[in-house]
Order: structure tokens, then sequence, then C-alpha cells
């Protein structure tokens, strides 16, 4: 089963701009997927150590850390075809289709390309993808652009939802949808630093989709939004206001910086986890969280 994901942007001079909160259009919205390294719920929480864990707490923490790793991916993908459009890649670039399109296929080959959608959100168009991989050749495998529609109306929708609200608090954000692995979809609204050098811990919102293609929340933290000065190298603490596990855009910084080479690690009420140098059996990467329950205060 592929495995991708959308979210809105802008495609402007500037990465600054994507899904960033603005008044709500009933056009469809320009969009770009991020790829998704495995589906939620996939075990990506392999422990360095042997340490005794409350009873369940693997489970959540790998269920919140797939999607944070599906969220963080998005990064180097967005940016290398927003590049290529911008150079000609898939033809003129006041010309060429405005969405961006991301994915991991089943044998691993990471492709990208881009696309348009009608305003219904139902029929995909001039879809053109290439391999991520070497010299960018393009890719002719399948794709259910069906899926790909489905998640992009979700995209859209939560998007619609909560833009005047977090317009009104102020709170840039990105809108991801994220496959899970019994085939549902979610999509999670994942805030964004309102300042250079400053990161955002909690504040995120998940959305899942119901039979019918309508939306209904499922994860609320917008009330532990905080913004922290962010130092330029070293060591990073990522501190948590959750109890146990800690909310994914904590878990989204936390993969980002270490992709970046920063030591990470993330503290909540009770535990401490720490990327650490180690293969991931379930991804084969090659760090994995090592987790340290917090003393018991008396």
């Amino acid at each position: 089963m592929r495995r991708s994901f959308h979210f809105l942007i802008k495609l402007s001079a500037s990465l600054v701009s994507i899904a960033c909160a603005g008044a709500a259009r009933t056009e469809p919205l320009e969009q770009a997927s991020p790829v998704q390294a495995l589906p939620a719920g996939a075990d990506t929480a392999g422990s360095a150590s042997a340490d005794a864990l409350p009873p369940g707490f693997r489970e959540a923490f790998a269920e919140s850390d797939s999607r944070a790793r599906t969220i963080a991916f998005w990064y180097p993908c967005v940016g290398t075809i927003a590049r290529l459009r911008a150079g000609g890649t898939f033809g003129p670039a006041a010309a060429a289709p405005r969405i961006i399109y991301c994915e991991r296929t089943a044998d691993g080959v990471p492709i990208g390309g881009v696309y348009d959608i009608d305003p219904t959100f139902r029929t995909v168009r001039r879809f053109s993808t290439v391999r991520l991989d070497g010299a960018r050749p393009r890719y002719t495998g399948p794709i259910d652009t069906t899926r790909v529609a489905t998640e992009a109306k979700l995209v859209n929708d939560v998007t619609r939802a909560i833009t005047p609200a977090w317009t009104k608090l102020g709170r840039p954000f990105s809108v991801v949808p994220v496959p899970l692995a019994n085939g549902g979809l979610e999509a999670w609204a994942i805030p964004r630093a309102t300042k250079a050098r400053t990161l955002v811990t909690g504040g995120d919102v998940a959305y899942a989709r119901n039979a019918d293609g309508t939306a209904r929340r499922t994860v609320d933290h917008t009330g532990t939004w905080t913004q922290l000065p962010l130092a330029a190298a070293g060591a990073l603490v990522v501190r948590s206001a959750e109890r146990d596990v800690a909310a994914v855009t904590d878990l989204v910084t936390a993969r980002y910086h270490t992709d970046l080479g920063r030591e990470v690690t993330v503290h909540t009420t009770t535990m401490s986890s720490a990327l650490v140098a180690g293969l991931d059996p379930a991804t084969g990467a090659r760090v994995v969280w090592r987790h340290v329950a917090k003393p018991v205060a008396r």
C-alpha cells in the first residue's frame, strides 16, 4: 500500500508561506504533500534500553511518533519539489500545476510531483511525478488518484474549519493528512513559530475522516501552545506539557532537529525520551528512542 500525504501551501517565492492561516476561500486551496515514512500506528519507537515503562506507554508513544515521522518528513520533499517546479521540471512555472505531491512507494522509492484538482475535490488533473533519487527521472508507476483527492479534501476542510480561530490567535499552521495503518485518514494542524529562532511546543489539533467524508476533531492541544527561544546550536530539550506521551508537535520538533544533527531530549511530566544512535528495525532509521521514567515525587 502506498503511503502519502498533503498539506495546504501557497506556492510563492518563499516557503515561509506554507499553509499559513488565512481567509477561507471557496475554490480549492493550493497544496503540497510531504513524504510519509510509515503509516501512523507502525512501531517506530524502539527503545535503546530496557527501562521499566508504564503499561501502554510504548504503544501510545509509537502511535504518536509514527505520526510525527510522517509530518516531519515533508520538509525535504516539499522543498525539493517546489524548487523543481520553479526550475521548469514540470513545464513553465507560471503554467505548471500548483499542488505539490510526495510519497514513498511500497518498495521505498521516494517520488514527488505536481497536480491540479477540480473544485469538488473529486478529479485529479495534470499529474506529473518524478523519482527523488538519482537524476530525477520521470515516475511512471500507478498512483491512486482517488486516495489523493480524498486526502486533499480533508486537508481543505480542516483548513477552512480552523482558519478563523487560529487567525484570531495569530498562530500560523500547516495541515498535514496522515494515513493510518487501518485504512483511516487523519489531518493534523501543526502550529508554526511566529518568530525566528523560536520553536512551538504543544498546540496541535487532529481531525479524523468519517465514513461519510466529514471530519471530526479527535485531538485538541490548542491550550498548551507555547513559543520558546531556540538556541542556534547544542543539545535541545523539548519540554512537553503532556503527562506521559509528548504531543505530536513536540515529537515533530525532536525528529526535525535530530535530522539536522542535534542531540534532542523530550520531557513530559513522567518521562524523559531521547533519540540516540541505534538501528530501528521497523524503519531502518539510524536513531531510536531511549525512554526513562522519571522518579515519582514523594
